[in-house]
């Protein structure tokens, strides 16, 4: 009872740091902020006891809510290792996305992104603990018109929380991902992505969540803009 007593005051410590590191980390190496808005709808479906599949749609916004900026569609594969009791709780997974992106030359360009990554999490009591680490591989056309792709590569981690309410369809997580890029055949990390979100489950299979999302680039430029996603989102899980 003790140790249950320490380990919920530890997890609720923790939400209320991830809290306050997403609010509130300075911003004033950034030029200027702006304010952009998330769409997203999610399917899931499993296959047994081992294997998922998600297809994802997602839109944002930018500019003050004014501009449309990208939409990605995402399919993604998953295999839960848990028949094996050493590694129960993880699992791993490939993933393909198209995105199409508005650039600030008013050009739509596509990227192709492939992805495989390594999810852990740890559930105890109302909280679940997560950990995951993802490469990606993208490719996007540099000049409209022309077959001219470049390659780029990304290795991203993420540590996450979530508090699950007692008796309650109500829940509530943050999360902190490393964002580390290719320069020059060498990963450097760039940016950090703070979350933080609110999650009701609507009936047993559907769940509505609202989030915020925040990229913080590490190293600066002068001509940097910071969005902030104000999202909503709806997933079906079957």
């Amino acid at each position: 009872m003790i140790l249950h007593n320490k380990i919920v005051r530890w997890g609720k410590s923790l939400f209320a740091l991830a809290i306050i590191l997403l609010f509130g980390l300075p911003s004033n190496a950034q030029n200027s902020t702006d304010f952009g808005g998330m769409l997203t709808a999610e399917y899931q479906q499993s296959f047994g006891s081992f294997w998922d599949v998600n297809v994802k749609e997602d839109l944002r916004f930018d500019h003050d809510f004014s501009q449309y900026s990208r939409s990605k569609t995402s399919i993604g594969f998953d295999y839960k290792l848990k028949k094996y009791r050493l590694l129960d709780g993880l699992k791993m997974g490939v993933a393909f996305d198209y995105i199409n992106k508005y650039t600030e030359k008013q050009i739509y360009r596509n990227r192709y992104r492939f992805s495989a990554h390594f999810t852990y999490k740890y559930d105890y009591r109302n909280w679940e603990f997560s950990f995951r680490t993802r490469y990606q591989l993208m490719m996007h056309d540099e000049t409209r018109g022309y077959y001219n792709y470049k390659m780029q590569h990304v290795w991203r981690n993420r540590l996450s929380v979530e508090y699950h309410q007692k008796n309650s369809r109500w829940s509530y997580g943050v999360s902190g991902e490393l964002v580390a890029e290719n320069k020059d055949k060498d990963l450097f990390l760039e940016s950090i992505l703070l979350v933080g979100n609110v999650d009701y489950r609507l009936t047993r299979r559907q769940y509505l969540s609202v989030f915020v999302r925040d990229y913080r680039d590490i190293y600066i430029t002068d001509d940097q803009i910071r969005t902030v996603f104000f999202g909503l989102g709806w997933k079906f899980k079957h």
